[in-house]
């Protein structure tokens, strides 16, 4: 679905062009098509209103930059788990143990604060049977 948005919003950042300059820029996202949009707009016309060849170039665009991002994406997420076992491998022990330390402090907070919830609750509970207690003394 994402893609049908783009190419949407493709299409109303050409209108914004034949209408002048004013609306088309302030939209962050495009900025970085903004010079290919131009050529692509110049073209369109050279070719003539093929509405349909048009969309099919456009699309073709669109679908072109989606793939170099997620080739960009796929590098990254390469080079992540390069790293990832090299860290590993020359300190997996350490930051494991590191790790490990961290999570049980975060875990010891977490029942301390558990503990102490259920304290106040009991208190709440004990002051609530007090006043009935009371509220039956008055009552006698």
């Amino acid at each position: 679905m994402a893609h049908d948005d783009h190419e949407h919003g493709d299409r109303e950042h050409h209108h914004h062009h034949e209408h002048g300059h004013g609306h088309g820029h302030g939209h962050g996202h495009h900025d970085h098509h903004e010079h290919h949009e131009h050529r692509e707009h110049h073209e369109e016309r050279r070719r003539g209103p093929e509405g349909t060849e048009f969309l099919e170039l456009e699309l073709s665009r669109v679908l072109f930059t989606e793939a170099e991002d997620m080739s960009r994406d796929a590098a990254r997420e390469i080079m992540r788990e390069a790293i990832k076992e090299r860290l590993r491998a020359r300190l997996g022990d350490k930051l494991k143990a590191i790790a490990e330390l961290a999570a049980d402090d975060l875990a010891d907070d977490i029942e301390a604060n558990f503990a102490i919830e259920g304290r106040i609750e009991d208190r709440k509970k004990s002051r609530k049977d007090l006043e009935e207690r009371l509220s039956a003394i008055l009552k006698r």
